[in-house]
């Protein structure tokens, strides 16, 4: 018959000084994550995790909030041109005309002749309420590519420019 050979775990204490402040660590990196400020709740659970004695279970949860600090910093602000423009029509979309025309410039500061790019900046800019700004743009994203002319011609985003002389000119059909 063989005996196993236990070792016996002293737990961590749950009082005193080094568990009061590993508590009041965790505390602040909870509420630094909760307002998605990961480098201040990244530097609290590092001092936690540097600590000595830390309950296993603490540990284990500072482990896990630390990933999710990295996962947070790495999907920053969007960079490529292809980011910058997605995240400019999901702006617009959601109605946040402003940040959407900030975010389509950016994307067309890369790539300032890109015929699409130039459309949604037109329409953002004409959700926002900066017609001029939106004509210009709408000038020359038709230069670009003019099937723009019949697609703007129709869409909801330049409802407010329809009465606008210089709009119609711009949308009207070609004359053969």
């Amino acid at each position: 018959m063989k005996t196993k050979l236990t070792r016996k775990i002293k737990p961590a204490p749950t009082n005193g000084r080094e568990h009061t402040h590993a508590l009041a660590l965790f505390e602040r990196a909870v509420k630094a994550l909760g307002k998605k400020d990961f480098e201040r709740a990244r530097a609290a659970l590092d001092e936690l995790l540097g600590a000595d004695g830390l309950p296993r279970e603490l540990a284990e949860r500072a482990r896990a909030y630390r990933a999710m600090c990295e996962r947070g910093r790495r999907t920053g602000r969007p960079r490529t041109f292809e980011e910058l423009l997605n995240y400019g029509v999901v702006l617009h979309n959601r109605g946040d005309f402003a940040q959407a025309v900030k975010y389509l410039s950016l994307a067309l500061e890369i790539e300032p002749r890109n015929d699409g790019a130039l459309y949604c900046l037109a329409a953002a800019q004409a959700r926002a309420g900066s017609a001029a700004a939106a004509l210009e743009a709408l000038r020359s994203a038709i230069a670009r590519n003019p099937a723009s002319r019949a697609q703007a011609r129709h869409d909801e985003d330049f409802a407010v420019l329809r009465g606008a002389e210089e709009f119609r000119a711009l949308v009207a059909p070609m004359q053969p």
